[in-house]
């Protein structure tokens, strides 16, 4: 065990507890549909994320070496979670806002997993960190293509030229 494996570990909880943490209060300021939905499906992966996380912080912590093989690493595909055309028109700003703000902060978490990847001397952390930042890059893809066609709709409901 070393310390740098642990700080990367609990900075990277914290950054998951935030990310839940958004997705659940902005999720509660949403009317039903389909962004709720989305918003507390990322807020639940956020929680898978901190327990696997903390599972091998404390497995550090005890002088343990973890393997890989250790964690549970399974990709939860999410793709039919959510579906653009189920979208219809922009309920509210804050809609866009949230969306805007989750693709930020998944941009933040892919670049903090890779370089906590290449800090890593602990080959189940550095798998870890490869691995969540494969995971936050999908959430990402998704949020890019939501706010994609929120920010053309809010355009077409203000009036603006899409062109």
């Amino acid at each position: 065990m070393t310390i740098k494996e642990l700080e990367l570990l609990k900075v990277a909880i914290l950054n998951e507890v935030e990310g839940e943490t958004f997705y659940r209060l902005a999720a509660e300021h949403l009317s039903e549909g389909e962004i709720r939905t989305l918003l507390i499906h990322l807020a639940d992966e956020e929680v898978r994320h901190q327990e696997t996380m903390r599972k091998l912080y404390a497995d550090l912590a005890a002088g343990k070496e973890p393997l890989p093989d250790d964690l549970d690493m399974d990709l939860i595909p999410s793709t039919g979670i959510f579906d653009l055309m189920k979208l219809g028109q922009v309920k509210s700003d804050l809609e866009i806002s949230v969306i805007s703000t989750g693709v930020l902060m998944e941009k933040a978490s892919i670049d903090y997993y890779n370089q906590a990847a290449e800090q890593a001397d602990n080959k189940a952390v550095k798998e870890l960190c490869r691995y969540l930042a494969k995971w936050e890059r999908d959430h990402l893809e998704k949020l890019e293509k939501i706010y994609d066609y929120l920010k053309s709709d809010w355009y077409e409901q203000q009036g603006f030229s899409t062109s």
